[in-house]
């Protein structure tokens, strides 16, 4: 751990020197955009009368254009549940307006809710879909993205090979894991997404993943829900299945002449199991929260709070609680 910080700190000594000495000659659309996230919390586990402190995430990075034609992103996190881990790196090849190829290392395109960055989760625990279905899920690969914006309905077309083997873990592989996401609609009114991924991974033979997603805003007010299937073979040549769903919504009160610009209440069902729609389920639970924003840019600097309640759940870690967290995006 301490090499990895010292060897992370000459990184970052390193960029910021070359980014002040390049600043003079380049123009500001080629300049490196350096960003970060925090999320700190506080959480009170209301079942066994404990708490923790914790720092969630402190990610660091960059992203900008070389040219016209080529693009990157590079990011770190320094305290992924205390741990150092390398994220999304990759260059982005542009040749025509709409099209881009992807190639290097991200989350893999699966789930709306398992992408969306640390800050935009809109709870303080993320849901179980992208917490335990899509655990693992970031890899080396190629990406091609095809975006159709002028249609009344626009679709936005991503394929990908990846190498199954799971973050920075380049392997030699016979076959890559493949990958097919598409979004249909506008940001605003109705959005429909589909999900589809199929491999292998460690201890996962014959692993197909199925996601569907449905999505509704309008103005202030947004609501979103997601079904993951996952199904593989095991060591024993067993076929085994799981599954998840969420719903999910919020409202923005916008508030003028006051610290706090953006008042947001927000509530989640979620649940996992081997067949939700069964009833056989592993959790499940509601949760409430209200952000508090203090910029007019939603989740940039908040305090949110988090009550969870579990009707159901079978994992130790998995308990009624309060959650308090800050959030700094810069």
């Amino acid at each position: 751990m301490k090499r990895n910080i010292i060897f992370m700190f000459l990184v970052l000594l390193t960029f910021k020197a070359g980014l002040g000495q390049t600043q003079t000659i380049l123009s500001d659309e080629f300049k490196p955009a350096v960003f970060g996230i925090l999320k700190t919390k506080a959480e009170f586990d209301l079942d066994n009368s404990k708490m923790r402190f914790e720092v969630r995430n402190a990610r660091f990075g960059a992203k900008g254009k070389i040219n016209p034609y080529f693009s990157y992103k590079v990011e770190i996190d320094l305290s992924d549940e205390g741990k150092v881990k390398s994220l999304d790196n990759y260059v982005i090849f542009t040749p025509v307006s709409n099209l881009d190829f992807y190639l290097g290392q991200r989350n893999i395109q699966f789930s709306t809710d398992f992408v969306r960055s640390p800050a935009e989760n809109i709870f303080a625990n993320r849901s179980f879909t992208a917490k335990y279905l899509n655990d693992g899920m970031r890899d080396i690969g190629f990406y091609a993205n095809y975006r159709l914006p002028n249609l009344s309905f626009p679709l936005d077309i991503t394929f990908g090979a990846v190498n199954g083997e799971g973050n920075n873990n380049p392997q030699w592989i016979d076959q890559p894991n493949l990958i097919g996401r598409v979004i249909a609609g506008h940001d605003n009114g109705f959005r429909l997404a589909s999900n589809v991924y199929y491999g292998q991974v460690v201890n996962r033979k014959y692993l197909a993943m199925f996601g569907e997603e449905i999505r509704y805003v309008s103005g202030n007010f947004f609501i979103e829900s997601e079904y993951v299937n996952s199904n593989w073979t095991d060591t024993l040549r067993i076929r085994r299945q799981d599954d998840g769903m969420y719903i999910h919504s919020y409202y923005n009160f916008k508030l003028k002449n006051s610290m706090i610009s953006v008042l947001t209440p927000t509530a989640r069902f979620d649940a996992m199991g081997f067949s939700v729609f069964e009833g056989s389920t592993e959790a499940q639970r509601v949760t409430f929260g209200l952000n508090t924003g203090f910029s007019p840019k939603q989740f940039t600097a908040e305090i949110r709070f988090n009550y969870e309640k579990y009707f159901k759940s079978s994992l130790p870690v998995e308990t009624d609680k309060i959650t308090l967290e800050l959030i700094a995006v810069f």
